[in-house]
């Protein structure tokens, strides 16, 4: 956080002015606020020379970056040289090594031959040569011990050689360790060097990011101010808003209610209409049929003794319209669901009245049976039977076709007495 004290007596004012005066009085918040957006500017202006800064910084430090860089890479070349110099050492300290061990095995050898020698050579001192038995072993002696002086000779030469060669390589040595050491001590000077630039180019960044987000904290110290006072200036006007809103939202859903009930209430009156349209044209087309003169009919054909006998109008159907007067509208027969092309056969004698299509119900055939009853087949693919023409019980009249009420191929099927519809269910011989 920022301390208080770095942050401007004029803001503290304007906040003390916020928080007293805004709720009563208009014209000091305007004040007020134009005095925070003047510190929020000065701000602004101080953290974009800051960013600015922090920007020219890192183009001024790129060459301290390129020198790194260059120095870093020298480092390496100079900790690779001393690892080649250290090899070489080692490789001189196996050289040392492989000599000296050589000079004692010299050494060793020479040391066996002068025990052997020493014996011999203080016996011919002492004796001078009187010891020998014959001229041929004294010369072999001589010979012997000629070759044995000048094999001691030999192995003198080469210790005398083996002591220059390991005093060379010692040298040689103790220059490549002087020459690392030299090497080690310029890598440990660079890579010093190398982190006094980091720790400088790290601090002269950490000033500015510091200074600039001291800058940053107090700029949203401002700005929360300002937005505060923006706050209560701006929440009245979206209460406003907001209740202007709900209340036109309320008013155009009143509105749609309105004018869904009206469509409702327009499409039950338009059916209404249309059925009571349809059972008017259906009733005077019944009243027609009924003032017809009934036929003469033999007394075992009346219909009034077929009740709870009667043949189906079809061999083969559903009832999925039951008889039910008190409807709206009303059904005043039954529906029955077939296959299709199923023959509709009369379900007594009677007089063919009607042969033709009638409006609501498709093709329809309607036989008068005497004693004032009627039979009414509706919704049928074709009809077989003439106007005026008498069928017996059981005889074709036609063929089933489409039922818009059940979506297929059915029958629709309608008992009358005195103009009346009765319930078919108590005529036929038994419910399918």
């Amino acid at each position: 956080m920022v301390p208080m004290r770095s942050i401007p007596l004029r803001l503290v004012l304007a906040l003390l002015i916020c928080c007293i005066v805004v709720p009563a009085v208009g014209a000091p918040v305007v004040f007020a606020k134009k005095d925070l957006k003047q510190q929020a500017s000065s701000t602004k202006a101080d953290v974009k020379r800051l960013t600015e800064q922090e920007r020219t910084l890192h183009k001024d430090l790129a060459g301290i970056e390129d020198d790194m860089d260059a120095l870093e890479k020298k480092i390496a070349g100079q900790e690779k040289k001393l690892a080649g110099l250290e090899k070489e050492e080692a490789a001189i300290g196996e050289k040392r090594d492989a000599l000296e061990a050589r000079r004692k095995e010299t050494a060793k050898e020479l040391t066996v031959l002068l025990r052997k020698l020493w014996p011999i050579h203080v016996l011919n001192k002492t004796q001078r040569g009187r010891a020998m038995e014959s001229w041929d072993q004294a010369d072999r002696e001589f010979t012997w011990l000629a070759a044995i002086y000048k094999r001691v000779g030999v192995k003198m030469e080469d210790i005398r050689e083996q002591n220059a060669a390991l005093e060379a390589t010692m040298q040689e040595q103790k220059k490549a360790a002087d020459q690392a050491r030299a090497e080690l001590a310029a890598v440990n000077q660079d890579k010093d060097r190398l982190l006094e630039h980091k720790l400088d180019f790290n601090r002269r960044i950490a000033e500015v990011r510091k200074e600039k987000l001291s800058k940053e904290e107090e700029l949203d110290q401002v700005l929360a101010a300002i937005q505060k006072m923006e706050y209560k200036l701006r929440r009245e006007a979206e209460r406003k808003a907001e209740e202007a809103r709900q209340k036109k939202e309320a008013e155009e859903a009143r509105k749609a209610e309105i004018a869904r009930k009206a469509e409702e209430a327009r499409k039950k009156a338009e059916a209404e209409r249309l059925a009571e349209k349809k059972t008017a044209k259906v009733e005077q087309a019944r009243a027609k049929f009924t003032l017809m003169p009934m036929p003469s009919v033999p007394p075992k054909k009346a219909v009034g003794g077929l009740k709870g006998r009667m043949p189906w109008p079809v061999e083969r159907g559903n009832v999925r319209i039951g008889f039910k007067a008190s409807a709206n509208p009303p059904h005043r027969g039954v529906g029955l669901a077939v296959h299709e092309g199923e023959p509709v056969r009369a379900v007594a004698f009677g007089k063919v009245v009607h042969t033709d299509t009638m409006r609501g119900y498709g093709k329809v055939v309607v036989l008068v049976h005497g004693e004032e009853y009627y039979s009414l087949y509706a919704y049928l693919a074709e009809t077989k039977v003439d106007l005026g023409e008498e069928v017996e019980a059981g005889q074709e009249i036609g063929t089933a076709g489409y039922f818009p009420e059940l979506k297929g191929p059915g029958l629709y099927f309608e008992l009358r007495f005195h103009q009346k519809a009765i319930n078919p269910k108590a005529w036929l011989a038994s419910l399918k």
